[in-house]
């Protein structure tokens, strides 16, 4: 039986990726997309018409409680993710959700919590995850090439903010952001952190924002009051060191990501630069031969990696569903995301080392 879809927001990600992802599954078989909503009537309205769905409304409450939903989507500003998921799972729905989870880890926690009591299956757009390199990065590692990590160096940039004239969006608002570039770009590093080198036993960060002010549509100037870059040092549990460097002041930069990871056996180097994904491709140094010989070679990701869909994170998810499993990224995963996130604010603000776990929730970690 198709699952009957809602989905919360029609913004750039919900246009861009949300509803055509569901779209793509209607066509499968797998879901129907039964509604839209967002507060702004002129967006819902237009989302609705161009993907060519009947029903929309303006107010989440509306929709998520409906009996003909099975899944909510949240495509909205971070402040509202909390409510509309655990209002959502309160009432017997499955939750996608985009990143980062929450605005602060207690909220997280309490989404985790909530998702956990309620036997219902979540999902995280960590979208990266599926890029070919990525899932061929993982398996060196799960297979044990890369040995013991060491090191692990990730750079996340854009030039989205680089000019101050950019006008005042969402992002840039602690109100509706929680954080800056620390939450939007660095919530998928720190993804990726977890799933190379396992869970962080501390940090140490710094947050900057180079334009203090930008113009506001309506006129006039605002104040922005989160980062546009961030440096986060991490030590793992593993005893493996980290650096996370996110910048939206990148110029020339579109979407480019680059993780550098060293071990006991062997090298590997993961890049991407294109907003569509792309990135089939890691260069490796593998073994005790080619490491003496300081000998790099390229290698592609095999078939079965080959899809490099953005889309693809909610398909697994719907999928995961119909299968009655966990989708590959959970709630829980997010929230370990959201705790070096809180670490990594704290840090900034006090200039010391931050220890985690911040702490233990039985039943969620």
């Amino acid at each position: 039986m198709a699952l009957r879809v809602a989905v919360i927001g029609t913004g750039g990600i919900a246009r861009g990726r949300h509803i055509p992802a569901y779209k793509r599954a209607e066509s499968l078989g797998l879901v129907e997309l039964v509604a839209l909503c967002d507060a702004v009537q002129a967006s819902v309205e237009a989302a609705a018409r161009d993907f060519g769905v009947a029903s929309w409304a303006t107010n989440w409450r509306d929709v998520v409680g409906r009996a003909d939903v099975d899944l909510v989507s949240v495509a909205t500003p971070n402040a509202s993710h909390e409510e509309i998921s655990l209002t959502a799972l309160a009432a017997g729905k499955h939750v996608m959700c985009e990143k980062p989870l929450a605005m602060s880890y207690s909220g997280a926690r309490r989404m985790a919590q909530a998702a956990a009591r309620s036997g219902r299956r979540t999902s995280v757009n960590f979208r990266y995850r599926w890029v070919p390199a990525a899932k061929l990065l993982f398996d060196l590692v799960r297979a044990g090439d890369i040995g013991d990590v060491y090191h692990v160096y990730m750079n996340y940039l854009t030039g989205s903010r680089a000019d101050p004239d950019t006008p005042m969006r969402w992002r840039m608002n602690r109100a509706q952001a929680g954080t800056g570039q620390l939450g939007d770009l660095g919530s998928h590093m720190i993804d990726f952190a977890h799933v190379l080198a396992g869970p962080v036993r501390r940090v140490h960060a710094h947050l900057h924002t180079f334009t203090r002010e930008r113009p506001l549509d309506g006129g006039g100037r605002g104040a922005v009051d989160v980062d546009d870059a961030c440096t986060l040092v991490l030590e793992f549990a593993s005893g493996a060191q980290g650096v996370i460097n996110c910048s939206g002041c990148a110029i020339g930069h579109g979407n480019h990501q680059r993780v550098q990871l060293y071990g006991t056996r062997g090298s590997a180097i993961y890049e991407i630069e294109r907003n569509d994904m792309g990135g089939d491709k890691l260069q490796v140094c593998l073994g005790p031969e080619h490491g003496r010989l300081g000998a790099w070679s390229t290698i592609s990701a095999p078939p079965t990696h080959a899809s490099s869909n953005p889309l693809d994170p909610f398909l697994d998810f719907v999928r995961a569903i119909h299968e009655e499993r966990d989708a590959p990224v959970t709630f829980e995963d997010a929230l370990r995301a959201q705790e070096v996130i809180e670490a990594a604010e704290r840090s900034a603000a006090t200039g010391a080392w931050v220890d985690v776990p911040l702490g233990v929730t039985a039943g969620v970690h």
